[in-house]
């Protein structure tokens, strides 16, 4: 996800290349500032906004949204660059769906690394099978055996506490995960509407910076 916000218009680039080289250096470095004084607050809302709109379970997912000023370009004004190093996050500012048939987990989260090789050393036993549901959903089970407690230790936690039962008795069925066509993920950000409002602020910061001079 990247949102670029740019509050140069054609009329201040053109302004920008008539001033003479040493003073459109000090304009080029006085809006840089204005706009870097920003983004640290920027970036704080932003994970803010992302923190309290969705179950986060790692801080790097978090981390991964950042706000900062692109000023390389000399001949050009400095731009703000509000965005995420995870290239899928996008999809939650704007909603989606993905294709494919998936097992999704049940009774809370898995890593998705550790839920394949559970899942894996299960079908390497024997011990994980297909079964159709009452709603007609496509669940994938496993037997609570001795020789698989250690894969299916998660699972049955989970399955307990979702299910208010204290003990899953030898043999039983545990679900583990729902075989679903695809996956429809909701408008969860809004990320857009967030930077956009902070633009009169960071214009008026970069009014100051240019007052000075």
């Amino acid at each position: 996800m990247k949102i670029s916000i740019r509050i140069d218009s054609a009329a201040a680039r053109a302004q920008l290349r008539r001033w003479g080289g040493e003073f459109r250096e000090k304009v080029h470095k006085a809006v840089a500032r204005a706009m870097a004084s920003e983004a640290a607050e920027i970036k704080q809302e932003v994970r803010a906004h992302v923190a309290g709109k969705m179950a986060v379970a790692k801080k790097s997912f978090l981390k991964g949204f950042t706000a900062k000023v692109l000023a390389k370009d000399t001949k050009r004004l400095p731009a703000l660059y509000v965005g995420s190093r995870i290239p899928w996050s996008g999809v939650h500012e704007s909603g989606g769906q993905i294709g494919g048939r998936m097992l999704i987990p049940l009774h809370g989260r898995v890593g998705r690394k550790r839920f394949k090789a559970q899942v894996a050393e299960l079908m390497r036993g024997g011990n994980a099978y297909f079964v159709k549901n009452a709603k007609g959903n496509v669940v994938l089970m496993a037997e609570n055996i001795q020789e698989h407690d250690r894969p299916l230790a998660g699972f049955k936690r989970r399955y307990r506490k979702a299910e208010g039962v204290k003990r899953i008795k030898r043999g039983a069925d545990v679900p583990i995960a729902v075989l679903v066509p695809r996956v429809v993920l909701k408008k969860r950000l809004d990320v857009t509407r967030l930077v956009a409002g902070r633009i009169p602020r960071l214009a008026s910061a970069v009014q100051k910076q240019l007052e000075r001079l």
